[in-house]
């Protein structure tokens, strides 16, 4: 029995960690993730400084005024809204994950 538990012990220490979920932030400038920050621009001091202007700047007021739902539905499947958009349906195609998409809405709200 005491093998059978040193054996144990010994393959659950060998198992990854389960990695931390990516904040918001992350998400926002990750490539595998969407790679928001390829066609977006933050306020100032919001995050990584870029000239990309394919998208809208994300402003936080402008966010708040849009309010959660809608945000998330504009990253979830943004052609239902506008099907001439050229904003990848980040759920739809599974780039990001329900709780990534929560995340990255939690973010975009909170922008200054």
């Amino acid at each position: 029995m005491r093998g059978a538990a040193i054996a144990a012990l010994a393959c659950a220490l060998s198992l990854p960690a389960a990695a931390a979920p990516l904040a918001g932030a992350e998400l926002f400038a990750r490539p595998d993730k969407g790679y928001c920050i390829a066609c977006h621009q933050l306020p100032a001091g919001a995050g990584p400084a870029t000239r990309s202007d394919l998208g809208p700047r994300l402003e936080g007021a402008r966010m708040r005024e849009l309010g959660r739902a809608r945000l998330r539905e504009l990253i979830v499947d943004p052609t239902r809204l506008n099907p001439a958009t050229v904003m990848p349906p980040f759920g739809r195609h599974r780039i990001l994950d329900a709780g990534e998409i929560d995340r990255l809405v939690e973010y975009l709200y909170a922008l200054p």
